[in-house]
């Protein structure tokens, strides 16, 4: 039974249409109902629908974000739209897009019944086909995009025609330009960016710019990542292609900006003429977005624009950290990133040199990193990654509201960790320690994890633990353990393995053991009252 879902910001649309295919006595079900484009995406990863009928014009996002979408993400999906007299010209995109039809407002009974009895034909049909390729392709797909993200690392050589002809991979034309695709962060408000998955941004522009791209340019399109769209422009000579670009980014940026009404910027690599050297272009693709730290969003950058301005060398004395080290080390969270937020703001405006920009921004880091080493709160803070990490990262945004955000997001999870630092040595470790063998001694527990809890040099633990409570924690940990177990012979019908299991032992063995060493009696003999001889 075929599955729709209709997507219409008015109610009585949604449910007329509804009505009408519930009347038709057709195999056709209406799964659900969505109100724009943020919400049919939600449905549609739930309910997985065989077709979809939405509106254009919409809130939030219209019907031609959601095609391109939906065309990205569920290709097996198909698509009809609806639309006014005047929204025509929407309409013809979305046929471009591959919608299966459109029905113009208002539409007739029987205009609905005769196109979907088509489309469950045709379905029927592509069905068939699709069970035959899809595993084909599938494997296609991901290699034609490993094979892509290869050339960008320039792990592909020329040598290796064949490897892209099986993908479907060309480049027959002599030069190849990268060009990288970016959000502009700024250009998005909060509320937008985290209600939506962001990742979708990059598909949407993944689209517009696949579906943008005409003749004389040949281009390969992918999502490398979540924030960075690659476009492989394989073209004739440098000069006049360079030209062909800047007006291919100015359109795409006109229609995203006007469709969607959110920036991006380009960055474009050198022309280079072997496969090998793709990642040079690549890479200076790279560079080049690196100057939106300093020039703004919204715009195609490469090495000619970057020559074309003047760098200034500006007098920066040592940045002054003693207020926000002061916010982190109180855990005053609001102020924290208040802080924060002003010093990379500062800094992009006032620095005409993304290098210097992100070579500060890593002293800065490096001065918190420092901080946390001493206070052995590292691993808490940087939770499995390392600070190189952390540090290379930094160097690959070129966003001015992404780098503040980044750096928010680390001050702030480091002034977390101080604050519940603080809480844990409300008492003393070896207090500390006790507790946490009462609440835990049925699991695993060693003196390097109590070490960790503490925040204190294993050895120095065992050697504090000893004069404080006069045994060595194993002894301790072991009499606790003991103890439970005494408890639970006498006041329970629990198995002696069940017991052992119980109270944090490896076996029965050591169990049986351990408790005869301390009691003169076996865990058998001490439920039954008998002394040993």
């Amino acid at each position: 039974m075929p599955k729709l879902l209709i997507v219409d910001d008015e109610t009585i649309f949604r449910k007329g249409i509804g009505l009408m295919i519930a009347e038709m006595q057709s195999d056709w079900s209406v799964v659900d109902e969505a109100k724009d484009g943020v919400e049919a995406l939600e449905k549609i990863e739930l309910l997985q629908p065989d077709l979809i009928i939405t509106d254009i014009k919409m809130p939030r996002m219209d019907g031609i974000q959601l095609q391109y979408i939906v065309k990205e993400r569920y290709p097996h999906i198909s698509c009809v739209v609806m639309s006014g007299y005047n929204d025509f010209q929407y309409a013809r995109e979305s046929l471009k897009l591959g919608a299966k039809d459109y029905l113009m407002k208002p539409f007739e009974r029987a205009e609905l019944y005769t196109l979907l009895d088509r489309l469950q034909a045709e379905m029927a049909v592509e069905k068939e086909q699709l069970t035959t390729n899809k595993k084909d392709k599938q494997v296609q797909s991901q290699m034609r995009q490993h094979v892509l993200a290869g050339l960008l690392t320039g792990s592909i050589h020329h040598g290796e025609t064949e490897l892209l002809d099986n993908v479907g991979v060309q480049f027959p034309l002599p030069y190849t330009s990268c060009l990288v695709a970016k959000l502009d962060r700024d250009s998005v408000t909060d509320e937008r960016y985290y209600q939506l998955n962001p990742s979708l941004f990059s598909v949407y522009i993944q689209q517009f710019i696949q579906e943008s791209i005409e003749k004389p340019l040949l281009g390969y399109v992918f999502i490398l990542n979540e924030n960075e769209v690659v476009a492989l422009i394989n073209h004739e000579d440098t000069a006049a292609s360079f030209a062909d670009i800047e007006k291919l980014t100015n359109r795409i940026r006109k229609g995203i900006r006007g469709q969607s009404n959110f920036t991006i910027s380009f960055g474009l690599g050198g022309p280079v003429k072997d496969l090998e050297s793709i990642s040079k272009s690549y890479k200076e693709a790279g560079l080049a977005l690196l100057y939106r730290l300093v020039i703004g969003g919204d715009r195609l950058l490469s090495s000619d624009t970057i020559a074309e301005m003047t760098m200034e060398k500006l007098e920066w004395h040592t940045a002054d950290w003693n207020l926000l080290n002061q916010y982190v080390q109180e855990g005053d969270l609001v102020n924290v990133h208040l802080q924060a937020n002003q010093f990379v703001t500062k800094l992009c405006q006032q620095w005409r040199d993304p290098e210097l920009i992100h070579e500060q921004i890593c002293k800065m880091l490096l001065h918190f990193y420092e901080l946390a080493v001493n206070l052995t709160v590292v691993k808490m803070w940087l939770q499995g990654t390392d600070m190189k990490q952390v540090l290379m990262e930094i160097y690959s945004i070129s966003s001015s509201k992404e780098l503040s955000e980044r750096c928010q997001k680390l001050l702030g999870d480091l002034s977390v960790c101080m604050v519940n630092r603080k809480k844990k040595f409300v008492t003393s470790p070896v207090e500390l320690v006790a507790r946490y063998v009462e609440e835990h001694y049925a699991e695993p527990i060693t003196l390097n994890m109590m070490a960790e809890i503490a925040y204190l040099n294993p050895s120095y633990l065992s050697s504090l633990f000893k004069s404080k409570q006069g045994q060595s924690f194993i002894d301790f940990l072991t009499e606790k353990r003991i103890e439970k177990a005494k408890a639970m012979l006498l006041h329970s019908d629990e198995k002696i393995q069940v017991i052992s299991d119980s109270t944090g032992f490896t076996n029965i063995r050591h169990f049986n053991r351990v408790f005869k060493t301390l009691t003169n009696r076996t865990p058998t003999e001490y439920r039954e009252g008998k002394q040993t001889s």
